[in-house]
């Protein structure tokens, strides 16, 4: 029984490209009989030159300046306007050719218009007008804990543009970025700044990341109910270790009976719940997340199972066949989910329903799409031409919930996809929400250090649950999910481990030669293995362990049956038994325990032995009741053969006694007497 309900991940508001321009051009002959122009450009040369400036405290001085060149001695430009979608704009300021301007600024649905009126009329063939726009933004650049974060989306006007080029200024405090792109750049320092220029953008976005690592401080709240007569098993799922993710349990209480790994690399927690009981499990944990994949973690290969059909996931049907047969590539897949699909403008606090892949093709719903429309569409597509795919549902840290939708303060989770590369072999996530949601800002190239995965879901579209979907109706309302950066790095921990070797035992009795062998890690960390070796110099050790044992998740234990006999000796002995491990990250642990060891002929599961005995035992009741039988059958036909011997001697008697009577009658008398074969 598992008392869990589970609580729709809904995610986030549509907003607009951050950065469109709408360009107002009015125009005059000599007579001053005005037209309107319906392209600028046909009479416009357009050059513009962004300036970014980030602070030391996260703020983005920005810089557009516009240089407008007349193509005709008739026309001139009267208004200009650019629309930001951003309302975390200030200290707006608009100058053209030197002469300030009041700009008209208007701020609605998430987005900033910025017009300006020129006074100035600017007329002649080749004459250019300086348009400078300065303001504040809070939303380019994102200081999180260790990690300086710059996205500036891409042009949604590009074409009208001769020239794009874009400065970005950052403290050198904060040294080069980690990583960047596009990464034709060209990287110069200007007193405490470092200036990294692109000559000519065009279309694309700029996304840097300054850092290599995250930390966050994690807390966790799951409410287990178990309101049936009788003791009940649950199971909640724990935040997973992956080679970008890794995690470290400060507290888990109260422990679970153990902590395993599913086919996805989820780590489940299994615990018990008494009859007509409930009880809180709280988790303190801390997450780094890396940009560079971490070398001591395998990556999970891809299975059939990441390939299938599933609720939500509907591979099989026509429009997806359709859809997916002109997609050549996974880019193309993503490009289509972002453009087919517009995140929904209600609030992130009413109801959502999944709809599932083919549901958010329709009309009505190509408009309203969350978080986990986008996820779907993209997996059924994806699992349709044949690429393995899964869902990562988790947290996704925001400081704008607009431009990046989250809403961690009512436990709204985000969910996003990840496919599997088979040339880098490795699952690779992105996030079409979020490349709509900021206009345009790439997160398939350039996933962020701010997505944190609470569970995966690949076998099944819905299973396992994530924390925050762990609740009974009286604490619904109450609060899950706790999230916060670190302040210091995730703390050194050594491996602490408690090496066991128990005798198995067949009802109370030892096996002679069969035990297992306990490794229990006192730690909330996952440790990997490089090596594991048990060996005797007295005995052979049989390992009875199907499955490679690469890892111990935290506060866990692993049993590995083994078997060692006596290779010299039909009868048991004393040995000695040494354990060797070898973790990745280099520590050394051994052990050594004296055992007695088995005979030659060993049995891999005990069990056997209890089935030969079985047989032997029916062996001999079955010889038994063979010999018992023919000992019967022996006296019965030994008794049937002295009773025709008794027959066969009164008939012989009879016969001769008939015999004596014909010859003493044979002078007297004359008749015939039947033969005794004749005789009744």
């Amino acid at each position: 029984m598992s008392p869990i309900k589970f609580k729709l991940f809904s995610a986030h508001r549509k907003v607009f490209l951050f950065f469109a321009l709408l360009l107002t051009v009015l125009s005059t002959k000599p007579s001053f009989a005005q037209t309107t122009p319906t392209d600028g450009s046909e009479n416009f040369v357009i050059d513009l030159h962004s300036t970014y400036t980030v602070t030391a405290t996260g703020k983005t001085l920005v810089e557009q300046k516009f240089t407008i060149k007349n193509k005709s001695p008739e026309l001139f430009v009267s208004k200009y306007g650019i629309v930001v979608s951003s309302t975390n704009l200030s200290n707006i300021e608009a100058t053209h050719n030197g002469k300030k301007l009041e700009p008209a600024v208007s701020k609605q649905k998430g987005q900033t218009s910025i017009g300006v009126t020129f006074i100035d009329k600017v007329v002649g063939e080749g004459k250019n007008n300086e348009l400078i726009i300065h303001y504040s933004d809070q939303d380019i650049a994102l200081i999180s804990g260790k990690i300086l974060e710059v996205n500036i989306p891409k042009l949604s006007d590009h074409y009208q543009y001769q020239n794009y080029q874009l400065e970005l200024r950052v403290p050198s405090i904060f040294d080069t970025p980690s990583r960047i792109n596009p990464s034709d750049f060209s990287l110069k320092q200007d007193g405490d700044y470092n200036v990294i220029l692109y000559n000519n953008l065009r279309d694309q976005s700029v996304s840097a990341i300054f850092g290599n690592k995250q930390f966050f401080d994690l807390k966790l709240n799951y409410y287990l109910n178990n309101p049936t007569s009788q003791n009940s098993l649950t199971q909640i799922t724990l935040p997973p270790e992956t080679p970008h993710q890794k995690v470290h349990y400060i507290n888990l209480d109260p422990m679970p009976k153990n902590i395993k790994e599913d086919s996805d690399g989820n780590f489940i927690a299994t615990y018990e719940i008494p009859a007509n009981n409930s009880f809180n499990v709280e988790l303190l944990a801390q997450v780094m997340l890396t940009l560079h994949e971490d070398p001591l973690v395998p990556f999970a290969e891809a299975g059939p199972e990441q390939l299938g059909e599933q609720k939500f996931w509907e591979t099989s049907n026509l429009e997806i066949i359709s859809l997916a047969q002109g997609m050549e590539s996974v880019k193309s897949i993503y490009d289509f989910t972002v453009e087919k699909l517009n995140y929904t403008t209600r609030p992130l606090d009413q109801n959502f329903v999944r709809l599932g892949a083919t549901a958010s093709l329709k009309e009505g719903n190509l408009n309203d799409a969350t978080c986990q429309e986008f996820t779907d569409l993209f997996i059924a597509l994806a699992r349709q031409k044949g690429i393995p795919s899964r869902r990562i549902v988790g947290i996704a840290y925001s400081n704008n919930e607009e431009l990046r939708p989250s809403n961690l303060s009512t436990d709204i989770l985000h969910t996003w996809p990840e496919y599997y590369d088979p040339t880098q072999q490795a699952w690779i996530a992105v996030d079409p929400t979020w490349e709509d949601t900021t206009g345009g800002i790439d997160y398939f190239n350039n996933f962020d250090l701010n997505h944190i995965a609470l569970a995966i879901n690949g076998s099944s579209s819905t299973l396992p649950y994530p924390a925050g979907s762990y609740f009974g109706e009286a604490d619904e309302k109450n609060k899950k999910i706790y999230l916060e950066f670190s302040k210091a790095e995730l703390a050194t921990v050594l491996p602490v481990m408690e090496i066991n070797l128990l005798a198995k035992k067949v009802y109370g009795v030892n096996v002679p030669g069969s035990y297992e062998l306990e490794i229990f890690n006192q730690t909330g960390r996952v440790w990997y293995f490089s090596d594991l070796k048990l060996s005797s110099q007295q005995a052979q050790v049989v390992i009875d362990q199907k499955e490679k044992i690469d890892k111990i998740l935290p506060f866990s234990k692993i049993v590995i049956p083994i078997n060692v006999y006596n290779t010299h000796q039909q009868l048991a002995q004393k040995a000695e038994l040494r354990f060797d491990l070898t973790l990745k990250e280099g520590q050394a642990i051994n052990e050594q325990f004296e055992i007695t060891t088995g005979t030659k002929i060993q049995f891999a599961n005990p069990k056997q032995i209890i089935f030969l005995g079985g047989g032997l035992v029916l062996l001999t009741l079955l010889a038994g009741s063979l010999f018992l039988l023919g000992r019967k059958l022996t006296n019965s036909l030994r008794r049937k053969g002295q009773k025709l011997e008794e027959e066969s001697h009164k008939l012989q008697a009879i016969s001769t006694t008939l015999k004596e009577n014909q010859e003493n009658d044979g002078a007297g008398q004359s008749g015939q007497v039947p033969s005794p074969r004749q005789r009744n």
